[in-house]
């Protein structure tokens, strides 16, 4: 199995992992709109870096600290992996290198497996930097 950078003829394919991803996820109960995503999804293809295997993707963008511009994140933004999670994660994390990121910064759902991923990223040399929370209005 190969894992490979996505390029803009790829965006049925993230739109399909990304739908399967929201079907999962705590958000599958805002409005999925393919449109909406296919766009995202071209921006960050052009713009940042996307990775697909053959049932999942990871990908994200370098984002400058805003309190220290020369310090650069590799944000990850979607990580869907149904099977070969660690192969994207090292393709993500490899081109955040190549790419002239001096971190990285993965999240995780905050759902009944969030301590297991934990311990995942803990392994992985990660350490938690932040946590959010959400408030419906």
């Amino acid at each position: 199995r190969m894992i490979r950078a996505a390029t803009l003829t790829d965006l049925d394919t993230v739109c399909e992992r990304a739908r399967a991803f929201h079907a999962y996820s705590p958000w599958r109960a805002v409005d999925f709109e393919a449109d909406a995503v296919r766009a995202f999804a071209a921006t960050i293809i052009a713009g940042g870096g996307v990775f697909l295997s053959d049932e999942g993707l990871c990908g994200g963008v370098i984002q400058p600290l805003y309190f220290n511009p020369a310090f650069k994140v590799a944000v990850e933004l979607v990580w869907w992996a149904p099977s070969e999670g660690q192969a994207l994660k090292a393709a993500f994390e490899e081109w955040a290198r190549a790419s002239g990121a001096s971190a990285i910064q993965f999240s995780a759902l905050g759902d009944e497996h969030l301590a297991a991923v934990t311990r995942i990223y803990g392994r992985a040399g990660y350490r938690l930097a932040e946590a959010s929370f959400l408030k419906g209005l």
